[in-house]
């Protein structure tokens, strides 16, 4: 079985990781402070009261907290990017209110070793320690440490982002577009997790606010599947068609192609069409590209996502406008070394 490919995000993830070897130090408490772009985290009651058992028992956070040592106009202070929930629970009432300092992990990092750290590393840690995230408290997050770290000369914008995050920039803008387009309700329902990522997706193709949230009421009571969600947001929806197969071959089943091709546009980032022939059963796709930077970008995307190269055969079609751009592109192939231009 082949083994999944590691990609440049997984390997950056890994290595800042490994990086993360703290110092504990015991910080004062009136140096510290949550940093506004980490991720945010519901925690339950009762397992608010789990932590604070904890606290009382470990005689300090019951968990890694981790920041870093930043300068503020006021002065010097540790800015938490991890575990601002456990550190709660060590200061609260019923635990340590009154401890001058708390132990902390201090890192040594820059804005988007922070940001990651904040944000990325935080949700994996929120997940795995049980507490409620969701696509829109990563997205409130991101899109704050955008404004936070961004300067009028110099932007944060979304691919330096998802570079800093180590994940793909589609994944990031997909979250973003959760938190801008869709409804209050629509937003509490996604929030509280009674309607799955894939149907706020969908729910973002409907223009009107109020029947969004209508729509999500009825996912959320379990009264729709993902295919009427969509066929109901996209009335222009094309189901899914039967291509006639040579006999002895079952019939392949192939989903709606517009809909295809732009969830392919938006993972590559370039125009994207899909070429169907029924009747000779064959069919192409087309990335498009405008340079070699382009090329080698699409490349290291293929590389990337598929496993196997059993399915990836075809032909690579260059195309000009004119007949100047087929002379030079004639000679950066080197068919012709003396070509016209005239």
């Amino acid at each position: 079985m082949p083994q999944p490919t590691r990609t440049a995000n997984d390997d950056r993830r890994s290595r800042l990781i490994r990086l993360l070897a703290p110092a504990m130090q015991n910080v004062s408490r009136d140096q510290i402070q949550r940093a506004p772009y980490a991720i945010q985290a519901d925690v339950p009651e009762a397992q608010a009261h789990t932590l604070i058992d904890h606290a009382l028992e470990l005689g300090g956070p019951p968990g890694t907290v981790i920041g870093r040592q930043i300068t503020t106009p006021e002065g010097k202070c540790v800015e938490i990017l991890l575990g601002w929930e456990r550190l709660q629970a060590f200061l609260h009432r019923d635990a340590y209110p009154r401890a001058p300092s708390v132990p902390i992990g201090l890192i040594d990092c820059n804005a988007a070793e922070a940001a990651f750290y904040a944000i990325e590393y935080a949700a994996r840690d929120h997940a795995a320690s049980g507490l409620v995230t969701s696509p829109l408290l990563y997205a409130a997050a991101a899109l704050t440490a955008m404004e936070h770290f961004g300067r009028p000369d110099k932007p944060w914008k979304i691919q330096t982002l998802a570079n800093a995050l180590c994940i793909a920039r589609p994944t990031l803008s997909n979250r973003l577009r959760l938190l801008k387009g869709l409804a209050p309700a629509t937003r509490a329902l996604l929030q509280s997790g009674q309607i799955k990522p894939q149907f706020a997706k969908f729910l973002l193709g409907e223009p009107s606010p109020s029947r969004q949230e209508r729509l999500a009421t009825q996912a959320a009571k379990g009264m729709m599947s993902s295919r009427s969600l969509y066929r109901l947001v996209h009335p222009g929806y094309e189901p899914p068609q039967l291509v006639a197969q040579p006999r002895g071959y079952a019939a392949q089943r192939l989903g709606d192609v517009g809909l295809m091709e732009r969830e392919l546009a938006e993972h590559y980032g370039t125009p994207t069409a899909i070429t169907l022939d029924a009747k000779q059963h064959k069919g192409t796709v087309e990335l498009a590209f405008h340079s070699l930077s382009e090329l080698k970008g699409l490349l290291d995307k293929l590389d990337q996502r598929i496993q196997t190269d059993t399915l990836l055969r075809g032909q690579l079609s260059l195309s000009v406008d004119n007949s100047r751009e087929a002379n030079a592109l004639l000679l950066e192939l080197g068919a012709n070394t003396d070509p016209d231009f005239s």
